[in-house]
């Protein structure tokens, strides 16, 4: 496992977890009887809400109106595992994309991504 960053566009953020990752992500859920239930998260976003990621930020615009998703990005941090296929999956998001859209990042490009004005000045619609 390794500590890794992963830039990724809000439009993915809404769309389905890869395969790799949804067991991943997967929480069980005990009611007041006591009944276990195990949620997988449909998508990116239910799993941010669901608290999968131990570290998130959001670029400034992120819910800024007249701006398109695909433009939009947010650095997850997680641990990312080579031998489970979990990299590969992130990798593959990213293709055909240019960076920062769907990139694997260590911590110091994570760190100069988040200082770039994408995540320090909102940009003039």
């Amino acid at each position: 496992m390794y500590n890794l960053y992963f830039s990724i566009t809000k439009e993915d953020f809404k769309k389905a977890l890869p395969a790799a990752l949804q067991g991943k992500y997967a929480r069980i859920l005990t009611d007041s009887e006591g009944v276990e239930t195990i949620i997988v998260p449909d998508s990116w976003e239910q799993a941010y809400e669901m608290g999968c990621f131990p570290w998130v930020r959001e670029c400034l615009d992120w819910d800024t109106q007249g701006i398109p998703n695909r433009e939009k990005v947010a650095i997850l941090k997680d641990e990312f595992s080579i031998i489970d296929g979990e990299v590969s999956a992130l990798q593959a998001m990213g293709e055909g994309k240019e960076y920062p859209f769907n990139s694997v990042l260590n911590k110091s490009e994570a760190q100069i991504l988040s200082s770039s004005p994408m995540f320090t000045q909102e940009v003039n619609e």
